[in-house]
């Protein structure tokens, strides 16, 4: 859907210190805004405006882009998506970690609520009737999700490897929304039901990538105690097939796989300099969120949810049953335990709609109140979940996070997820969070922080009318104040909105200002070769 129809304005931030996301230094200048393009930039501009803001002081950047996005169904509940909007975010990238809601079938629901949530709204079958129903605050590009190909080809549960008929469906359906529009391709194989998928299966769909010279985005299957054999396996596919690849969220969880991180960086390095494209986005926090559920063995993953809360129930009464779970959580093969590379006080329950009351606990302190295991205490609350089930969970060392930051290969992400009324805080405020945490707080420059929120993330989708404060370019904008710039959100306040962010312009509408949202609608759907 196009964006609506809105009052052609002049706009002049005057004398305002500019950081055009390109890396270079900045400068003084005042920017002229016309319609929805950056008119002029001069010092001087004589042109009679609707608007003139005194920007003395205060910085001028390109809106952030955020690389790593899941915002499918928040941009249907919440079209001015204010938590992007409060953050400077004016366009994001979603269909992340192999969660998505198309294709779908038309009385096929939502099976991936612990990190989208809910929406009424079910009435597309592909991407481009899906994107018909956006209208939104902010501009949006998308990927294809493995997860949503595979329930829809794969008839009953998906949570098996597909046949070569089902691998050819989804190959079709892939090359279908790489023509409509979308970006690339994103898998989880770290998730059901993408991580039942064959390395034929993975091949043959990054064939169809490479043909549209797409981006492969992957949630690899472990981050843990194996992350650098888990790279490997995906470094091997790029190899097979050339396709461009992006590591979601690169990190090593556990404290004692901190010390992988250089040697992960490391064979990245050696991968790009074999001639590959590759690269990867970093949410800028120690802790993460997910889902509750993906605690739990992936033999019980595999289950449709009722058979395995039906084994769930068992376990709590049967001693065999439970300790057969609970030795494969703490002796897990090929995938990334958190009860074992987390202590149970860094795992924090966020949202649990079934049992609101231990919300903002910790499992141990859950455990504690129920005077169980941690493990019975865990398959108590998910045997009886019937709603959205998400966490926090304490995985990374502030050393490992720098390291990773500090690569030029890294673009910046939220990862944020609108599965509730609770959330990590990345997803309302994490821009904010990184330019206090690098620049304010570190040794870092708003130059080099800002162009990894901006300029490289337009240059990584290839977008060539976005991310730098440019003539010509869409005036896509934010104003700061440096000295009064501050995020004020918390684990349990993770919406409250920060200090010192003024302006947000999104195609030269205020969607903020002043630091009050203002309601604006003038995003646009953005595809790999124009606009819906």
């Amino acid at each position: 859907m196009r964006s609506q129809a809105t009052k052609k304005v002049k706009i002049l931030f005057e004398n305002a210190t500019i950081i055009d996301g390109s890396s270079s230094q900045r400068f003084e200048s005042s920017v002229l805004v016309e319609n929805s393009i950056i008119k002029k930039i001069s010092k001087t501009v004589d042109d009679k405006t609707d608007t003139t803001i005194n920007c003395r002081g205060k910085i001028l950047c390109p809106g952030f882009i955020d690389f790593h996005a899941h915002s499918e169904l928040e941009i249907l509940r919440h079209p001015s998506m204010p938590f992007k909007v409060q953050q400077g975010i004016t366009l994001d990238l979603s269909g992340n970690c192999g969660a998505g809601v198309y294709p779908k079938k038309l009385n096929q629901t939502n099976l991936f609520a612990d990190i989208l949530g809910h929406s009424q709204n079910w009435s597309w079958t592909d991407f481009s009737s899906y994107a018909s129903n956006i209208n939104a605050g902010i501009n949006t590009a998308f990927l294809q999700s493995h997860g949503a190909l595979r329930t829809f080809v794969i008839e009953g549960n998906a949570n098996r490897e597909a046949t070569k008929e089902e691998i050819s469906a989804m190959c079709k359906k892939l090359d279908e929304s790489l023509n409509q529009g979308c970006f690339g391709f994103s898998t989880g194989l770290y998730y059901a039901p993408c991580m039942y998928a064959s390395r034929k299966e993975l091949i043959e769909l990054l064939r169809v990538v490479k043909k549209h010279n797409a981006l492969f985005c992957v949630h690899h299957r472990c981050e843990g105690d194996g992350v650098v054999e888990s790279l490997e396996e995906v470094f091997d596919l790029v190899r097979q097939t050339g396709v461009r690849l992006e590591i979601s969220h690169l990190k090593a969880i556990g404290k004692d796989n901190q010390q992988y991180v250089k040697q992960m960086l490391l064979n990245i390095h050696k991968l790009k300099d074999e001639g590959f494209d590759v690269g990867f986005d970093q949410y800028p926090y120690e802790y993460g969120s997910t889902s509750l559920f993906s605690l739990l063995p992936p033999t019980l993953l595999e289950k449709d949810k009722a058979e395995m809360q039906n084994i769930l129930k068992r376990a709590l009464s049967d001693l065999t049953l439970k300790e057969t779970l609970v030795t494969e959580m703490q002796h897990p093969h090929n995938w990334d335990s958190i009860t074992k590379l987390c202590n149970a006080n860094d795992i924090k329950i966020v949202i649990l709609e079934s049992n609101k009351q231990f919300e903002g606990q910790s499992l141990k302190e859950v455990a504690a109140q129920k005077n169980v295991d941690i493990y019975q205490a865990l398959f108590e609350l998910l045997a009886h979940e019937n709603g959205v089930a998400l966490m926090i969970d304490i995985t990374q060392s502030r050393q490992s996070l720098e390291e990773i930051f500090q690569d030029d290969l890294m673009c910046f992400g939220t990862d944020a997820l609108y599965s509730g009324a609770a959330a990590h805080p990345r997803s309302a405020n994490a821009a904010i969070h990184l330019l206090q945490d690098r620049c304010l707080s570190g040794p870092y420059s708003f130059e080099e922080v800002i162009h990894k929120m901006t300029g490289k993330c337009a240059s990584r989708l290839g977008l060539k009318d976005r991310g730098l404060i440019k003539e010509g370019f869409k005036a896509d904008i934010v104003v700061f104040d440096p000295k009064t710039l501050k995020d004020n959100s918390t684990v349990y306040e993770p919406f409250k909105m920060a200090s010192g962010l003024e302006y947000v312009l999104v195609n030269g509408q205020i969607a903020l200002k002043d630091g009050n949202l203002t309601g604006s609608q003038s995003g646009q759907v953005i595809l790999n070769e124009g606009l819906i």
